[in-house]
């Protein structure tokens, strides 16, 4: 897999785009990749922004990042629930003319990508969740990090007072200065560790300072619609889903994503043994997007 290096001419102006929305709201969104290759939507993780669809150089396919509301050039939706996010991607879809197309839901973007993947059935090939985080109720929804992150979306005052600290955090110089720091508390031995590069972290914090620079309201409300009960069953998704999870991950219980796999009637699931939160992207996103082009 080869990480995306910055590109000259049209390339800003593509991941810095935005549509208003029938309701008004601005949705931003974010091309990589030749116009004429096959669409896939990339749902991105929390918090992050529409750049994570171009962290990776992948030949063939147009990656589409999108911001969630509050996240980055979308307009925040005020009590928006897990079942509007679809709306917002038909329309998207629309906009740009795509009939058909993939989508990609990553960790905090993979109860989004169940969405589309049950509501969006009529224009969806195939849908991939990479470590994602799942319904509530799965194992390991109230586990260490994921049952913290629940937490914070259950109290709204304590909860957003965290999160805006944290958004300062990462709009300040101190990530970058403490990058040995924070790679040294992986494993010594884990693929996270191995794959986490010095590049690899100033794209992530960059994505995480787009996603947060006008405030700290898409993470916010994405903590509380994690912790709401779904709309729609998994039982209920009929289009064809694979799962990628990797038994190592130290972040996202790899339990979430056998829930995913057991319930979707006919969903794949792969979970490599040795594989973390992150190196389950660098090193299997080329088989995740050969997958979703098979349709």
């Amino acid at each position: 897999m080869r990480i995306h290096r910055p590109a000259p001419d049209g390339a800003m102006a593509r991941a810095n785009q935005t549509i208003k929305l029938k309701d008004g709201r601005r949705l931003g969104f974010a091309q990589f990749g030749p116009d004429s290759a096959p669409p896939v939507f990339y749902f991105h993780g929390w918090p992050g922004s529409r750049f994570e669809a171009g962290f990776f150089d992948i030949p063939g396919v147009q990656m589409i990042g999108v911001d969630r509301p509050g996240y980055g050039l979308s307009d925040p939706h005020k009590d928006r629930t897990l079942a509007d996010w679809p709306n917002d991607i038909r329309a998207l879809a629309d906009h740009l003319r795509f009939d058909r197309f993939g989508v990609i839901g990553l960790s905090g973007g993979g109860p989004y990508g169940a969405a589309c993947a049950y509501y969006l059935k009529d224009r969806i090939n195939r849908a991939a969740i990479i470590a994602g985080l799942g319904p509530p109720e799965a194992p390991g929804m109230r586990d260490e990090r994921v049952g913290f992150l629940l937490n914070m979306g259950k109290r709204p005052w304590g909860g957003g007072l965290l999160i805006s600290l944290m958004r300062n955090v990462a709009l300040s110089g101190v990530a970058e200065r403490r990058f040995a720091f924070m790679r040294d508390r992986t494993p010594p031995q884990s693929k996270d560790r191995e794959v986490l590069t010095p590049h690899l972290f100033h794209m992530l914090v960059h994505s995480f300072r787009e996603g947060l620079r006008r405030s700290s309201a898409g993470a916010q409300s994405d903590a509380r619609v994690y912790g709401e009960p779904w709309p729609f069953a998994l039982e209920d998704i009929t289009i064809p889903m694979r799962i990628w999870h990797g038994r190592a991950d130290r972040q996202v219980p790899v339990s979430i994503g056998e829930h995913y796999a057991a319930r979707i009637p006919g969903a794949q699931g792969i979970f490599p043994e040795d594989e973390g939160h992150i190196s389950i992207v660098v090193n299997y996103l080329d088989a995740v997007i050969a997958d979703l082009r098979r349709a």
